[in-house]
């Protein structure tokens, strides 16, 4: 579904055979290039602090991680999944790799954050090397990584900060092959706590799966607290060492 809305997006800007993926080892380089909304971009450090957590969440050591800042990109709307989902995101990335645009995309993961709400699902969109995600001002108020993180499992609180950069984690992961079946949720200390490609999910009563494709079903949240981890579970980090994809 997801791979198909990003070619419907750009049929209109280039044909299939100028978008392509291409085969490389899988011990290269991640290259992921963040642009911001002109809103988005009016919060101090939202780009240091974006930079401080992928470079901690995205070290898998499957791959040398080339993180860039692309710069400011004028917008319709702050409404960061409407923006890939609908195609204008997509639409413009593509513009960009064929020169049409001053917008240089990366071969992995092309991330726009904008300062979309982040009250009401859904607040960010992924398809393959496209993603876009809300809350801004939120990872601008996000406290230094190793102040926020605790624990092997990199657990963080349900707040509207952490669960915020857990987002753009879990739309990064979509622009890198996985899906919502690649998320888990587990207990511990007393919580229910999802991992990145799960997120909320894990209590959301409209949410259809009972188990996950790592062979785990989803423990109930009644009577508990829910928290969130940024550490991808394992048989996403299998997946992601398996990535192989790259932009043309």
């Amino acid at each position: 579904m997801r791979r198909r809305a990003f070619l419907g997006a750009v049929g209109s800007v280039a044909s299939l055979s100028t978008l392509a993926y291409a085969t490389r080892g899988s011990a290269e380089t991640l290259a992921v290039r963040i642009w911001f909304s002109e809103a988005a971009a009016t919060y101090d450090g939202v780009a240091d602090r974006i930079r401080e957590y992928l470079e901690e969440t995205l070290a898998l050591g499957y791959w040398t991680l080339d993180l860039s800042v692309g710069g400011t990109v004028s917008v319709s709307t702050e409404d960061a999944a409407r923006l890939t989902s609908r195609g204008e995101w997509p639409m413009a990335v593509a513009a960009g790799e064929l020169g049409r645009r001053e917008l240089e995309p990366v071969s992995d993961v092309n991330l726009l954050v904008t300062d979309g709400g982040m009250e009401e699902a859904p607040t960010g969109y992924g398809i393959p090397h496209v993603a876009s995600v809300g809350g801004a001002r939120h990872i601008a108020s996000l406290d230094a990584f190793d102040e926020v993180v605790s624990g092997t499992r990199w657990v963080v609180p349900n707040t509207p900060p952490a669960r915020t950069i857990q987002v753009l984690v879990h739309e990064i992961g979509h622009a890198l092959g996985l899906d919502h079946g690649h998320g888990v949720a587990f207990h511990h200390g007393g919580a229910v706590i999802a991992t990145p490609m799960l997120s909320s999910y894990a209590w959301d009563p409209a949410y259809g799966a009972d188990s996950s494709r790592c062979g785990t079903t989803l423990p109930t949240s009644k009577d508990r607290d829910r928290k969130l981890s940024l550490a991808f579970s394992s048989c996403a980090r299998r997946a992601l060492a398996a990535y192989d994809g790259g932009l043309l």
